[in-house]
């Protein structure tokens, strides 16, 4: 029997968000920035983001992309451009979307204070039980 190791080997605390309206992103290709690409945003921590697309694209493990815009449901966006890089993406013939696991680099510090705050302002959410960016009501 082989011993599996389950050990969490992050370097970044991620957060995730539920549905595909509550963190929203837009990103073009590194090397052509013309065709602009909206998508959900599914988990997100220093290191990068998972995100979902409605269509193909084209993307390829590797790619660089260039991430343009974040943009929360309470009215939180961030406009700084961060370079990343495409690490995995996952796809199936009748599935609705595709799926990418995105590392940033040389994350700039307006967009890393910006992801900070989000990460610890949706972790105390979390632990209070209540989504941020909602009325509790």
């Amino acid at each position: 029997m082989t011993a599996t190791d389950y050990t969490e080997r992050r370097q970044f605390v991620r957060v995730y968000f539920d549905g595909l309206d509550e963190l929203q992103c837009r990103f073009a290709r590194a090397a052509t920035g013309a065709e602009r690409h909206e998508a959900a945003v599914h988990d997100l921590s220093l290191g990068g983001l998972h995100l979902s697309l409605e269509h193909d694209g084209g993307f390829s493990a590797g790619d660089r992309l260039v991430l343009l815009r974040l943009a929360y449901r309470n009215g939180q966006v961030c406009e700084t451009r961060v370079t990343m890089e495409i690490r995995w993406i996952f796809a199936r013939p009748g599935f609705s979307r595709l799926y990418m696991g995105c590392q940033f680099h040389d994350l700039p510090d307006a967009a890393r204070a910006w992801v900070t705050a989000l990460v610890k302002a949706k972790e105390r959410a979390t632990a209070a039980g209540q989504t941020p960016g909602r009325e509790q009501g």
